[in-house]
């Protein structure tokens, strides 16, 4: 405000916001005396699954190598805005031959994602795959599906407002603002975690949540029973190869990569942070292709400190990024399976992933 007058709002909320809302709500449940002790021991909360609940199932952030079909006739279309699925199609991997022939391209892979049949097709970066599809997905046999549209499932309600003069509590110049405030329909997200204490109150409750301080109503299930259940035994993984699925945003450090050109010829570059280091994790993969999101910001603000955190970069949920590899797949599973990659909070819930074939 002052600075900037339009500002969009952001849905479904980054999971440092589902972190802080569960802090609070875990300290405010906590037996005993409210002090620095129960505020340092809500750290040790993690958050190891986050999935959304629609009025037809479980669903996950679309993967971003399943795009949509600019071309379908239009019986098709009134359809899909009828039912409010949209069909997706999967993209094939092919190799990069304007990088590694033609020199045409800086783009330093070399496979590329395109569309199997040649045909155009659009990204959709607020599209959710249900989880039985996503299934399938991960195993590799899902070629095509039906997906649904964050738009349909928010309601836009806009908040117009100014700033005020604290003294003579008049408007303030300059201070005229706009936020993009969005509203969910029949939409809510499920959190698994890990509590560092068990036995506080298990019932239904009230929490604020973001930075308008957003009434939510928050169910406190026991158990496993809304559970994505995505572990060891899910996916038959394949020997060789495994692509990496980001369930939501994750933060990564820059490192360094060696590249070989077309006469063999190794160069070592900076890597921008838009890929998992895996080998800090002890998995030896070979990135061959991906299919990524535009980039996020990830900010908030210290209450402790009293001001803003530092802003970093992320990843989306929803990006995939496909590996060779000899290490045994028991390793890469025990590795790799509902964990997170992301170098920065973690235990708060970003970077968490999932393996499957391609």
């Amino acid at each position: 405000m002052g600075e900037e007058s339009w500002a969009d709002g952001i849905f479904p909320p980054y999971p440092s916001v589902l972190y802080g809302a569960l802090r609070t709500w875990y300290i405010a449940n906590k037996d005993g005396v409210f002090g620095d002790d129960i505020i340092k021991e809500s750290e040790g909360i993690k958050i190891s699954g986050i999935h959304y609940r629609l009025e037809d199932g479980l669903y996950l952030p679309m993967p971003m190598d399943m795009v949509e079909p600019k071309e379908k006739e239009r019986e098709e279309e009134r359809e899909e805005e009828r039912e409010q699925k949209y069909r997706v199609v999967k993209l094939a991997l092919r190799g990069n031959y304007w990088s590694q022939e033609q020199k045409m391209s800086n783009y330093l892979l070399n496979s590329l994602l395109v569309s199997a049949d040649g045909e155009d097709v659009d990204a959709i970066e607020e599209g959710f795959m249900e989880a039985n599809d996503f299934k399938q997905y991960l195993e590799g046999t899902l070629q095509e599906t039906k997906i649904r549209k964050l738009k349909d499932m928010v309601k836009s309600e806009p908040k117009v407002g100014i700033g005020r003069d604290r003294n003579t509590n008049t408007a303030q110049e300059g201070k005229l603002y706009r936020v993009g405030m969005r509203r969910a329909i029949d939409f809510e997200i499920i959190t698994e975690l890990q509590l560092p204490f068990e036995g506080i109150g298990q019932h239904s409750t009230f929490i604020k949540m973001g930075a308008e301080g957003k009434t939510t109503a928050f169910d406190n299930l026991k158990g496993r029973i809304d559970a994505l259940r995505i572990d060891r035994d899910t996916v038959t993984l394949k020997t060789g190869r495994f692509k990496l699925y980001l369930a939501t945003p994750a933060i990564f450090d820059k490192n360094k990569k060696s590249f070989k050109d077309k006469s063999d010829h190794k160069t070592e570059l900076l890597g921008t942070a838009w890929e998992p280091n895996l080998r800090r994790l002890g998995i030896q993969a070979e990135l061959k292709a991906a299919a990524l999101g535009k980039p996020i910001h990830i900010g908030g603000f210290d209450m402790a400190k009293r001001k803003p955190k530092p802003m970093m970069k992320a990843i989306p949920a929803g990006s995939v990024y496909y590996y060779e590899t000899q290490e045994p797949v028991e390793k890469i599973i025990t590795t790799l399976q509902g964990k997170s990659v992301s170098n920065y909070l973690g235990d708060q819930g970003f970077g968490l992933a999932y393996i499957g074939n391609y």
